[in-house]
């Protein structure tokens, strides 16, 4: 994977769009995660923002269901 620029284009989908259903990835569980684990940090190092330090405890996130997310 190239190191990500300011300038590189990033596409976000939906998880039930027709782009999301054909974009899937061969490869063990543990090849996926590793590939996670890069996308992730070429994210956001696009964003120019140091990677949060909170911990899994305390991530502001939101758990919804597919089905709400529709």
């Amino acid at each position: 994977m190239t190191k990500p620029t300011r300038a590189t284009t990033v596409r976000i989908v939906p998880l039930h769009s027709r782009e999301a259903e054909e974009a899937i990835v061969a490869g063990t569980a543990e090849e996926r995660l590793a590939l996670q684990i890069r996308l992730s940090e070429a994210g956001w190092a696009l964003t120019g923002r140091p990677v949060p330090e909170y911990s899994r405890a305390t991530m502001p996130v939101r758990l919804i269901s597919l089905a709400e997310d529709r």
